[in-house]
């Protein structure tokens, strides 16, 4: 038995083999063999209370963010870092070079 939940197009958008899923429907029928390795969200339907492979389903398309550099206020952080550094070593530099005669 394994629970599933179904959107408003009986597509099969989650499931549970074991625990439960909330809003969902118990299916005790016949499970494709492939099922579990195959399964995205609305790859299957459930007509006719059988799980069949949706005709329909498209891969969801991501799109990734476009890249235009750094912000002004990455900018402004990696100045502060740059300066931070070089006073660092100007300190080191001082402490190091012994007392001042």
């Amino acid at each position: 038995m394994m629970k599933i939940r179904v959107n408003e197009n009986d597509e099969i958008t989650e499931y549970a083999v074991i625990g439960g899923l909330l809003k969902s429907i118990e299916f005790s029928g016949t499970i494709p063999d492939d099922f579990e390795l195959q399964f995205k969200p609305s790859f299957y339907l459930l007509q006719n209370n059988e799980i069949v492979v949706n005709p329909d389903y498209s891969a969801p398309v991501f799109e990734l963010p476009e890249m235009s550099g750094p912000t002004t206020e990455q900018q402004m952080i990696n100045q502060l870092g740059l300066q931070v550094a070089t006073l660092a070593a100007e300190v080191n530099q001082l402490k190091g070079g012994g007392p001042n005669v």
